[in-house]
């Protein structure tokens, strides 16, 4: 609250004091009085934090653009996977993600799991951080997420697959043969829960303003 408005609560209290004949706070009870008053207008309005992920009930605003920051996911992917290509590239995910109507916070929750944010030493070599393909080269990291995102909507969400669920079954289906190792089977457990630790639904779409 700022020094005027502290100066007329103080004037109010002394006009009280006239009226009344009854001894008013001092300055400093105006004072802290203007402070407390603050205090509780500050607290009315949450502050929002860059490192922050959205909760799960805020997967998306009204109009189909993502809540999440660049920030708050490249400070997640950082405390994941520390050094990993994909950390400082939030807002890529962010930009390719709300371009073709899926959460961003799916697109990294995909990409820790398959290749940990491209850490790993076969997803650096082709710039495939999601086992897109499964082995496709990409010229870059950017050109690799807008890929993903693009081939996620047109080849899944247009599709009715907007579910982790859903996606698993064209994604990354059990039972194929060029998954001897049953690697597959993982899959939706690891996504789930990364996606819950963004701030997501496990179990609800990941369609940008399905919500």
């Amino acid at each position: 609250m700022s020094i005027d408005a502290t100066s007329g609560i103080a004037a109010t209290l002394a006009r009280i004091r006239e009226i009344t004949g009854q001894a008013a706070p001092s300055a400093t009870a105006a004072r802290g009085f203007a402070q407390a008053l603050a205090g509780a207008q500050a607290s009315a309005t949450p502050a929002t934090s860059a490192t922050t992920v959205p909760s799960a009930t805020s997967s998306a605003s009204a109009t189909g653009a993502s809540t999440v920051t660049g920030a708050q996911l490249d400070e997640w992917m950082a405390r994941k996977n520390p050094g990993a290509p994909l950390v400082g590239l939030g807002d890529v995910f962010v930009r390719e993600g709300e371009a073709n109507g899926i959460d961003p916070r799916a697109l990294v929750a995909i990409a820790r799991a398959e290749s940990s944010l491209g850490a790993d030493p076969g997803a650096r070599a082709r710039n495939n951080a999601f086992g897109w393909g499964p082995h496709q080269t990409f010229a870059s990291w950017e050109e690799n997420i807008a890929t993903v995102a693009r081939g996620l909507r047109r080849g899944y969400l247009d599709d009715g697959l907007v579910t982790l669920a859903q996606i698993q079954s064209r994604y990354a289906p059990l039972g194929v043969s060029n998954d001897p190792g049953n690697l597959n089977s993982n899959w939706l457990r690891n996504t789930t829960v990364l996606y819950a630790e963004l701030g997501g639904d496990p179990s609800g779409s990941v369609a940008l303003g399905s919500r």
